[in-house]
């Protein structure tokens, strides 16, 4: 396979999966479905492609586009963080109500 074949299956297989995970992503800002595991795995699919792509990208030799793109990762981030934010919450509700899981 040669580098520019290379580059287009890796970039593009990249890009559908964070365009999909992006849904995941857009669910943790917005707070919906807190309890539903499908967001965790959209936001995974998210990352996963962002990576993909950057590493389609510096194998092509354009690090210089691939660095923003990395920058996309910090979404990603963010709404790991708000999801473990609103399970911690959850779970010292039920300790106070003294539900048990």
């Amino acid at each position: 396979m040669d580098q520019q074949t290379g580059f287009a299956v890796l970039s593009g297989i990249g890009m559908l999966m964070f365009s999909i995970g992006a849904f995941g992503v857009l669910d943790a800002w917005h707070k919906r479905h807190p309890q539903l595991k499908r967001v965790d795995w959209l936001i995974s699919l998210y990352a996963f492609g962002v990576l993909l792509t950057v590493v389609g990208m510096v194998l092509y030799g354009r690090w210089w586009i691939a660095a923003p793109f990395a920058l996309m990762l910090l979404p990603a981030d963010r709404a790991i963080r708000m999801r473990l934010e609103l399970r911690q919450r959850r779970a010292h509700l039920r300790t106070l109500k003294g539900e048990e899981k």
